[in-house]
C-alpha cells in the first residue's frame, strides 16, 4: 500500500512539473539556435581539420610503393590492433601472414591508384564542383588502364569505394562524400554520367560531347578486354568482351547519339542513327532504336522515349 501510494506522489509531481513548464520564448529561440549554429561550426572545424591532415598523408604517401605500403600498414595497425588493445606481438604475425599472402607488386601499386583516387575524393567534397576535376578522374583512370598487367587481381580493391578504404576510416574521413563524384576509380559510367558530360550536352559543345562519350566507349572496351577473367585455359579467348562488343558496346553508340540529338547536333545524329540501324537491325535492342529514334525525329518529349538498355 505505502508502494503505492509512494508512486501515486511522485506521478503526481512529475504531472504538476509538466503543467508548470512554460513555453519558448523568442530569445529562448534565438539562444538555441545560436547554440546550434556554433555546433554546427564547431564540427565542420573538426571535420576540415581531418581532412587537411589526411589530405597530407595520403597526397605523400601515393608518390611510390613503398610509401603507400607503409601507410597502409600502420592504418591497418591503428584499427585492427591499437583500436582494439591487441598485443603488438598480434600485429607482427599479422604483417608476416600479409607478407607471405597478399604483400604483391600489383598489391601496392593498386594502393597508390586508391590513394589517388581518395585525394580526388577528398578534393571533390571541398570544392563541390567536380566537372573542374573531370581531367584529373580521366588522368587516373588513365593510369590504371596502363597498368592492367601489373594490376591482374587487384581489380576488386580498385572497384571498392574509397571512402570505405582502411585509409579512410583510420584517419576518420570516412564520412565524408561528394555529391555525383564516383566511389571509385573503376567507376566508369558514373565519372562520365555525372561528371563529364553534363556540362557538355549545350548547342555549342556537342563536338566535345561526341569525344568524350567515344572516350567512355574505349575506357569502358579496355577495362573489360584487360581485366574480364574468364577461367579458360585459352588466355586469348574473352567471350564477356566479344559479347560487349557485339551489344554492350553497340547500346553505347546509340545511347551516344541520343544524347547529341538532345544537346543539340540533331541532324548529324539523326543520319548517323540512320546508318545505325541500318547495319544493326539484327541487335536485341532494334525495336527500341526504332521507337525512339521515331519519337525523337517527330519531337517529342524525352520521356515519351522509350530508353535504351546500356
Amino acid at each position: 500500500m505505502k508502494r503505492l501510494l509512494s508512486l501515486a506522489f511522485i506521478w503526481a509531481t512529475t504531472v504538476t512539473g509538466f503543467a508548470q513548464e512554460k513555453p519558448l520564448s523568442e530569445i529562448d529561440r534565438e539562444l538555441l539556435l545560436e547554440k546550434l549554429e556554433k555546433i554546427q561550426e564547431n564540427c565542420d572545424h573538426t571535420v576540415n581539420g581531418r581532412c587537411s591532415v589526411a589530405l597530407a598523408a595520403f597526397r605523400s604517401a601515393r608518390d611510390n610503393e613503398a610509401a603507400a605500403h607503409a601507410l597502409y600498414l600502420n592504418c591497418i595497425e591503428k584499427l585492427r590492433f591499437e583500436d582494439e588493445a591487441k598485443k603488438a606481438s598480434a600485429f607482427r604475425d599479422w604483417k608476416k601472414t600479409h607478407k607471405e599472402r597478399t604483400d604483391t607488386p600489383g598489391f601496392r601499386l593498386a594502393l597508390r591508384h586508391q590513394l589517388n583516387w581518395l585525394v580526388l575524393s577528398l578534393e571533390a567534397a571541398e570544392s563541390q564542383e567536380t566537372s573542374k576535376l573531370a581531367g584529373k578522374g580521366i588522368a587516373v583512370l588513365e593510369a590504371i588502364l596502363r597498368d592492367a598487367d601489373k594490376l591482374k587481381g587487384q581489380k576488386r580493391l580498385l572497384e571498392s569505394p574509397v571512402m570505405s578504404s582502411i585509409f579512410a576510416k583510420a584517419y576518420e574521413v570516412n564520412t565524408i562524400s561528394a555529391d555525383s563524384w564516383p566511389t571509385s576509380p573503376l567507376a566508369i559510367e558514373s565519372l562520365y554520367n555525372d561528371v563529364i558530360l553534363p556540362p557538355l550536352r549545350t548547342p555549342t559543345t556537342t563536338a566535345a560531347l561526341r569525344q568524350s562519350w567515344l572516350k567512355r566507349i574505349e575506357h569502358e572496351g579496355l577495362l573489360l578486354e584487360k581485366w574480364t577473367e574468364e577461367g579458360d585455359a585459352d588466355k586469348n579467348r574473352k567471350p564477356a568482351f566479344d559479347k560487349w562488343l557485339l551489344q554492350g558496346r553497340k547500346d553505347l553508340m546509340w545511347s551516344m547519339e541520343v544524347d547529341l540529338f538532345t544537346s543539340g547536333d540533331q541532324k548529324g545524329s539523326a543520319l548517323r542513327m540512320l546508318e545505325h540501324l541500318k547495319v544493326n537491325l539484327a541487335h536485341k535492342s532494334a525495336p527500341n532504336w526504332i521507337e525512339q529514334f521515331t519519337a525523337l525525329v517527330k519531337g517529342q518529349s524525352a520521356e515519351e522515349n522509350p530508353e535504351t538498355t546500356e
